[in-house]
């Protein structure tokens, strides 16, 4: 599909490693997609992520439901596992290979590629192909091991004004703090836990849309 920094809005993350169950998981992401999320990027990473043919199993049935309910789907770091299910895009951390042979890989899938400072950004600010940059971790995170230390508002903010492609904010978005990050230049805010951990799916994500119609 040709990109749209539309879908950058609700950008809901995660991998089994992030939930107590597969069913979980499927339960989860289901909720998730009916109530309003306008991306989905499937990340198995960490201590407790899925390789191989299960990944593989995992990855063809969330791309059916993402197909289901006509949300777009994104791949973490996996470029033969995107092609293989045919996904809509594939993300990139900094540490994930060469950004330019990534991109000449990924061919016809829209790329996103992780940035948490200016050094960062001006690595990939010049190259063609890439999509949109996710910026962060905006606060501090529990979602990822690997976490960089949080940039604040104000690392958001700075990184925004100097990007030329559109921008997802991520790391420790909260219902307490997303109206902080709502409140700047972003064109998206990527969340893990604040949908994976929340007891009412349908409900967070109706706040969500209601404080973009808002801001």
């Amino acid at each position: 599909m040709k990109f749209d920094k539309k879908i950058l809005s609700r950008y809901f993350v995660m991998g089994t490693q992030d939930v107590q169950s597969e069913s979980d998981f499927f339960s989860i992401l289901k909720q998730a997609l009916e109530s309003g999320v306008t991306v989905f990027q499937y990340r198995e990473k960490g201590k407790h992520a899925l390789s191989s043919s299960e990944k593989e199993r995992v990855a063809f049935q969330v791309r059916e439901l993402t197909k289901q309910y006509g949300v777009p789907l994104i791949i973490d770091d996996d470029i033969p596992l995107a092609k293989l299910v045919n996904a809509d895009g594939i993300h990139f951390g900094q540490e994930d290979g060469n950004p330019t042979e990534n991109i000449k890989l990924a061919d016809n899938l829209f790329v996103g590629v992780s940035v948490s400072n200016i050094a960062e950004y001006e690595k990939i600010a010049n190259l063609s192909g890439i999509d949109y940059i996710g910026i962060g971790p905006i606060f501090n995170t529990k979602s990822k091991s690997d976490a960089k230390p949080e940039i604040g508002i104000k690392g958001l903010t700075m990184l925004n004004n100097i990007s030329y492609f559109p921008t997802v904010a991520i790391g420790g978005i909260t219902i307490e703090n997303i109206v902080e990050v709502l409140s700047t230049e972003t064109n998206g805010v990527a969340v893990i836990s604040m949908i994976s951990q929340s007891d009412n799916i349908k409900r967070t994500l109706a706040y969500w849309q209601e404080l973009e119609c808002k801001l």
